[in-house]
């Protein structure tokens, strides 16, 4: 180590000496061997190294500037104490160490603890203390932004500077001495939290658990993320690499470091205050805030605490007598498995001492408590216990393929015998695993006049949110029409790696008695006490390669209105939730069961959500994957809909029709239907002008000339003029593509035509001049040798169009 000769600074201030170099300034010096004084100090504007060796040789100008800081008035202050105490040498982190060598910092931090322990006195100079004795109380007044006590209390790097140093001596701003650490142990133990014993005799031959000493850092700042585990270091008596930018990986890293030093359980129980799933490694200090009552669990003592364990929580189910306040087991089954689990728990005394860490996970054997009604869940018992709680620590993990994530406490009764097992629990959480966000769609709730009032307990960003998966998160966003005393609240929540939603009403005769808020906080609580309930009801995906739909349906008392939630998975991790309001009859009582529709991954855009109807026959619309029928003896135009069945669709009305009916301008360029570029399996060689539409069985293939697709444009327009005729259009099938073709007939898989030549003779002509006109003119029927595709469904008025997405067949017509 450097340290600074304390006779040439106080010299060179005083202009007796004028040091020229580092040699004069600087000397280095072996910690085990020459006596030294170090100072501890919250940094403000510092001298640096090289400012420190180049002092004399600067600018006088420059040389003024750095003399009246506050960081060369401390090396002073410093180096006149510790000649007063008789110490030559004195180092100080802002000016003895090069921290443009990398490699000289790294050694520094890493030998930092040695140095502190190694010096005879430690100067803790407190820069906001301005009074002659130190302060036994907590001022929140004086010391507002460090709980009340002065600010070095509250820093990272000043835990390890308090605890290795044999003796420390206390300063205020003035440079008054105002107590050491000696006498003032009752006060700094409150402060601190540190039991009295180790800040008078440090750490060695104390029986401390890892839990216990990270929560002496759990409120402690650093100016650098990093710094909060590079801190903490020689506490734990490891060593690492220094990586700037590392942000908290650096945690993680001193965790895994620390795991190859000790086999103490508790570094596996720490208590966030805000829970999450994943890695079963703490993301930094302040998750083991509360853990300073946790002590560890010898291997040859652990069995004994388990079989304690047991009969506290009452596993097994054990038969009891009560004797004054004692439950006394009577099963005699029970105590051999209490003295099996004893034995078991001696035999593997090796295991449970050994942890191996590797990118499978730390491999550790434990006993664990399976959930009864889900295997992948469990209960791991710890071998750690707190003081003032009877009984061992424990967390709760869930099997993620070969290994498990620590998850938040279950709320569920364990019952059975723990199983001595050996996990690989999971110590790296990918960063793309660690949000879950939750895209909303509710523009169109507006059209029956429920407007979103606000979010709860967190505002909402736009029109997503993302959800940790690391913290089973909440939000609730509340709905209301004032005018019908109407309003419910949609809840986005994940939980147990599993997101969901769910929906609630209130009660009209409180729609206008509270702020939306209370409403808020009342659903809030409803759905957070039921969230594990409303995860296990959320439907699965059904096939790997398919879109899934998934709508839930709520009618709103004394109304004539109903909240729609569908929800939606389309990609790994992330979620899409739609949510509408539409007329219901009120033939519905509370929400129904979650219904499913489902249909390929890949589809062209369509108004709003629709049910499948599946065809024969495969189309590329767009480079989007479709399906139809051969259709014939009829006619369809587009926006033409009805009843269908059995590939034939009986026309009961066109929504261009109706539009005129209602005033609507039908030839609005917002309703003007879109072209698609179509596309098969194949184009006939030399044949560009043909494409064939695949059957999916048989030979039964179909080659089309000239094909052109033309659909209702997939705009939010056309969504709400099909939630303005929901009523007509409730339980009929809407045709919302059409494909024309100058010439189709049927051909085998080698090309070969197979039919009998219907459809050969159809006028290009008139079809392209049709074609045309349905481009313009919506409403038109399409002429023969047409092709109708995606006849979509409308489910009744309670899931009509808008809400709920599906696709149909559709034929040729003849």
């Amino acid at each position: 180590m450097k340290v600074l000769n304390v006779e040439v600074v106080l010299n060179r201030e005083k202009g007796i000496q004028q040091a020229e170099s580092e040699q004069d300034i600087l000397k280095k010096l072996d910690d085990r061997t020459e006596s030294y004084a170090i100072l501890s100090h919250r940094w403000g504007v510092e001298v640096t190294y090289e400012e420190m060796i180049g002092f004399m040789t600067m600018e006088e100008r420059k040389r003024d500037e750095v003399r009246n800081r506050y960081g060369y008035e401390k090396i002073i202050k410093g180096c006149e104490q510790a000649k007063e105490d008789g110490y030559e040498w004195l180092w100080i982190d802002t000016c003895c160490i090069d921290k443009r060598s990398s490699a000289e910092l790294s050694e520094a931090i890493n030998a930092m603890y040695r140095w502190y322990q190694n010096a005879e006195v430690c100067y803790a100079y407190l820069n906001d203390v301005d009074k002659a004795v130190f302060p036994t109380e907590p001022d929140p007044s004086k010391f507002d932004q460090s709980n009340g006590w002065p600010e070095w209390f509250s820093r990272g790097w000043t835990l390890q500077e308090l605890i290795a140093p044999k003796q420390v001596k206390f300063f205020n701003k003035d440079w008054v001495p105002i107590g050491n650490k000696q006498h003032l142990a009752p006060v700094l133990t409150d402060i601190t939290e540190i039991p009295r014993n180790v800040l008078t005799g440090g750490l060695a031959g104390k029986r401390l658990s890892v839990a216990q000493i990270m929560s002496w850092a759990a409120e402690r700042k650093t100016e650098r993320v990093e710094d909060r585990a590079y801190s903490l270091m020689g506490l734990f008596g490891v060593n690492m690499p220094m990586l700037y930018g590392e942000g908290e990986s650096a945690f993680r890293r001193l965790q895994l470091e620390i795991i190859k030093e000790t086999s103490d359980h508790s570094i596996f129980a720490w208590e966030p205050r805000m829970p999450r799933t994943g890695s079963v490694l703490a993301e930094d200090p302040s998750d083991f805030w509360g853990c300073g009552y946790i002590r560890k669990v010898e291997p040859d003592d652990f069995g004994d605490k388990l079989a304690e364990y047991i009969e506290w929580k009452e596993l097994g189910n054990p038969w009891h007598i009560q004797r004054n306040d004692r439950r006394i087991s009577t099963n005699p089954l029970h105590w051999c498995r209490l003295a099996w689990l004893r034995w078991r728990a001696r035999s593997l005394s090796q295991q449970l001492r050994t942890f191996t860490v590797s990118n499978a996970g730390i491999q550790v054997c434990l006993p664990v408590i399976p959930l009864p009604d889900s295997p992948s869940h469990c209960r791991a018992i710890l071998a750690c216990t707190r003081i003032f709680d009877f009984g061992l620590a424990t967390v709760d993990l869930v099997s993620s393929g070969s290994s498990f994530d620590r998850i938040r406490e279950i709320d569920s009764t364990f019952t059975t015998y723990p199983e001595f097992k050996t996990l690989h629990l999971t110590h790296h959480q990918d960063v793309n695993e660690k949000r879950r966000e939750f895209t909303l769609d509710d523009k169109h709730a507006s059209h029956h006049g429920f407007i979103r009032c606000g979010t709860y307990p967190r505002e909402l960003r736009g029109n997503a949110v993302a959800l940790s998966s690391l913290t089973d998160g909440l939000v609730v966003i509340v709905y209301a029409n004032k005018d019908a005393r109407s309003r419910f609240a949609v809840g986005l929540g994940y939980y147990l790696g599993q997101g969901w939603v769910h929906v609630v009403c209130d009660e009209p005769s409180s729609a206008q008695d509270d702020d939306w808020t209370v409403f808020g906080d009342r659903a809030y609580d409803r759905m957070w006490e039921a969230r594990a309930k409303h995860a296990q009801s959320m439907p699965k995906r059904k096939r790997v390669h398919h879109s899934d739909h998934f709508t839930k349906h709520l009618h709103l008392p004394r109304s004539i209105w109903a909240a729609r939630v569908v929800w939606g998975r389309w990609d790994i991790g992330n979620f899409k939730v739609m949510v509408d309001v539409e007329q219901c009859p009120g033939c519905c009582d509370g929400p129904c069961e979650w219904t499913t529709t489902d249909g390929d991954c890949g589809d062209i855009g369509v108004p709003g959500l629709m049910k499948t109807v599946r065809g024969s026959h495969s189309l590329r619309l767009d480079g989007w994957e479709a399906r139809f029928e051969k259709c014939s003896g009829q006619r369809v135009a587009l926006g033409d809909y009805g009843d269908y069945s059995g590939g034939v669709l009986i026309r009961t009305g066109n929504i261009f029709e109706d539009m005129r009916t209602h005033g609507i301008d039908s030839e609005h360029s917002t309703y003007c239907p879109v072209a698609s570029r179509v596309d098969g399996r194949w184009r006939w060689r030399n044949q560009d002008n043909v494409t064939v539409a695949w059957h999916a069985i048989g030979d039964r293939h179909l080659a089309l000339r000239q094909p052109k697709g033309i659909s209702l444009p997939a705009n939010d327009s056309t969504v709400l003029l099909l939630k303005a005729l929901s009523i007509r259009l409730a339980g009929k099938h809407l045709v919302t593509t059409i494909i024309q073709c100058s010439e189709f007939y049927e051909v085998d898989k080698d090309g070969k035509r197979s039919d009998s030549g219907d459809g050969r003779d159809i006028d290009s002509t008139i079809h392209h001049r049709n074609s045309t006109s349905l481009a313009t003119t919506p409403g038109l029927r399409t002429t023969k040798g047409t092709i109708q595709e995606h006849s979509r469904a409308l489910l009744c008025a309670r899931e009509h169009a808008s809400a709920c997405r599906s696709r149909s067949a559709s034929r040729i017509c003849q």
